[in-house]
């Protein structure tokens, strides 16, 4: 059976930094990358987005 690893990541994730850079998880780019990562969108409900992945 297969098994799974979740992530949430908020709406407001991204916001300014200590060293004042954005970290935008939610940006075409950062959706990328986690994708590059082996997440997939399964979910966005109310500001959070639902992530999943297979476990090795």
């Amino acid at each position: 059976m297969q098994k799974w690893e979740y992530k949430i990541i908020r709406k407001n994730y991204g916001q300014e930094s200590s060293d004042g850079k954005v970290r935008n998880k939610l940006s075409n780019r950062g959706l990328n990358e986690l994708g590059q990562e082996g997440w997939e969108l399964v979910a966005g409900v109310k500001g959070r987005l639902y992530f999943k992945r297979p476990l090795n």
